[in-house]
């Protein structure tokens, strides 16, 4: 209840404001007798102070200026004053103060006892809560019938409509999905979100928002506005929890209405609603998820074993309709391990991006590599590496994703009886360049040349014969000095790059050089030399990922 209503309660039958009578229409909800000076100690917002100022007597001007200072930061409806053998008058500094702050200032009778004021105040209070309560049991129940009916999100918009007589809008910031029950006030253009202190009966997280007009969004609105006038639209909006990380929320449009206790507890009861919903969504698609993820990796792993049991895998996924086939390998490891728990979020990110460029793909994830299956038509409709790195650019320049560093492969074009086969591509390239200083790569089985030679040995104790003794001896012996000069190579003989990848001086870069030169009579600066470290290098890295 409100100051005013409070004075219509018996125990205030003779009493009359002598003071700030502006704040009459402060929230009042409880009551406390004064009975010391440090009201930041114990006082509430909504309380009403009954006091003979017996607690102030002492206090200085400038001390009883600060305690009403304090008094009002803190909220307090209003205070009553009981004249008493203390005091017959409210002092005049009390009540300038009290006009000044806003804090309406009751006289009450003098033989009116603080027992009848406090229950009159807390038995209103409680008889209030009561109610209230009972309306939420009663909207509680609606909702929850509400939710036996599985209802679609749109559906339990329009019945949010009904209840509080405002449009209302589902946001999912993600993937920028709009829903709304006026379709022209979901095409903002751009948001911005301030908190909201929470409030009594609020549970999740509120939010002053605004809503960005532009002028197609004006002209699409066909609100009579002008086609090339921006505007703006302020919005309640509150967050719905979810378990995917992703940001949901509930706009409600007239944030200017001030919403009673009531209007609370629906938003907060449909608010679980849509959670539950979210919720339902996700089940769905991780279900989804794991049963395609399993059937892309059997077609990689040839696991389905029959032309027939191919084709109805290929079905199911939706990836049955062209002749062509490819596969693309994407590897990302983290700069920095502490951001291991982000690596999910960044292969969201790369998967949006590259399914809205390619959005008939499948893929299949394990831990840090994501592998898409493409199904396409002709030569011209094939993965293009150049718009695949371009996208994973831009996401290495994006301030929200942790830092990171990529290897791609692509495979040849093949039929759907060989996937299996360019899968092992992929896998090949990645056991040739994995570990490589050059990273942020984009490479194509097709491209691979002479290294093709030695994907083609059937026991890689064979290509030992074809590394260079040097190299071979120079690994043994100085393995730091080896991993200069292969860095040295990828670097195309770049000395300076070379240094900072390795965080040394170029000129303990060359020093490492001439070193390898005077003691093992291997000259990088040499092309053949060259050739031997890089084919040796290479050979050793199959070994390694064998």
């Amino acid at each position: 209840m409100i100051v005013r209503e409070a004075l219509l309660l018996p125990s205030f039958a003779e009493a009359k404001v002598i003071a700030g009578a502006g704040g009459l229409d402060n929230e009042l909800s409880s009551a406390m007798v004064l009975e010391a000076a440090d009201i930041e100690n114990w006082g509430k917002s909504g309380q009403l102070i009954i006091t003979s100022f017996f607690a102030l007597q002492e206090l200085s001007e400038s001390e009883v200026a600060q305690f009403f200072h304090t008094m009002s930061a803190i909220g307090i409806a209003a205070m009553a004053f009981k004249p008493e053998r203390l005091l017959l008058n409210a002092p005049q500094n009390v009540i300038a103060l009290c006009e000044d702050f806003g804090v309406p200032l009751i006289e009450l009778s003098p033989s009116v006892k603080y027992e009848s004021i406090m229950l009159d105040v807390l038995g209103h209070v409680l008889d209030s809560n009561l109610t209230l309560l009972n309306r939420f049991y009663d909207a509680h129940k609606h909702t929850m019938a509400l939710a036996l009916k599985q209802p679609s999100i749109p559906y339990i918009l329009n019945t949010l409509k009904n209840t509080l007589r405002m449009d209302v809008s589902y946001l999912d910031t993600t993937r920028d999905r709009r829903l709304g029950t006026d379709p022209t006030r979901t095409c903002f253009d751009a948001y911005s979100l301030i908190r909201r202190e929470p409030k009594p009966f609020q549970t999740h997280a509120y939010f002053d928002a605004m809503l960005f007009f532009n002028r197609a969004a004006a002209k699409e609105a066909d609100d009579n506005r002008p086609a090339d006038e921006d505007r703006a639209e302020k919005a309640l909006a509150v967050r719905i929890p979810s378990s995917d990380g992703v940001d949901y929320y509930l706009l409600v449009h007239e944030s200017d209405v001030e919403l009673t206790p009531l209007d609370t507890m629906t938003i907060e009861n449909i608010v679980g609603l849509l959670q539950m919903k979210i919720l339902e969504q996700n089940a769905i698609k991780q279900k989804l998820f794991i049963q395609n993820n399993n059937a892309v990796h059997d077609l990689l792993l040839e696991r389905y074993g029959t032309p027939e049991r191919i084709n109805s895998a290929l079905t199911v996924l939706g990836i049955d309709e062209f002749p062509f086939y490819e596969v693309l390998f994407v590897h990302v490891s983290l700069v920095d391990c502490a951001d291991i728990d982000r690596l999910d979020e960044l292969q969201q990110a790369i998967r949006r991006r590259i399914r809205s460029a390619y959005p008939g793909i499948v893929y299949f994830v394990n831990n840090d590599r994501l592998v898409f299956l493409h199904n396409f038509r002709s030569p011209l409709t094939r993965f293009n590496l150049d718009l695949i790195q371009d996208i994973l650019d831009k996401l290495h320049a994006s301030s929200t994703l942790p830092p990171f560093k990529h290897l791609v492969a692509l495979s040849s074009t093949v039929d759907r009886y060989a996937i299996g086969q360019a899968n092992t591509e992929v896998l090949n390239v990645y056991r040739l360049f994995n570990g490589s200083t050059s990273s942020d790569r984009a490479i194509r089985f097709e491209d691979l040349g002479v290294y093709k030679l030695m994907l083609m040995a059937d026991d890689l104790s064979q290509l030992a014969e074809y590394m260079d003794p040097r190299v071979v001896d120079l690994a043994k012996k100085q393995p730091e000095l080896l991993s200069t000069l292969i860095c040295l190579c990828e670097n195309g003989m770049d000395f300076s790059k070379t240094g900072e990848q390795l965080f040394i001086h170029p000129k303990t870069v060359r020093y490492r050089v001439e070193r390898a030169r005077k003691v093992y009579g291997i000259d990088v600066k040499n092309p053949d030399d060259f050739l031997q470290v890089v084919l040796t290098n290479k050979i050793m890295a199959l070994g390694r990922e064998s």
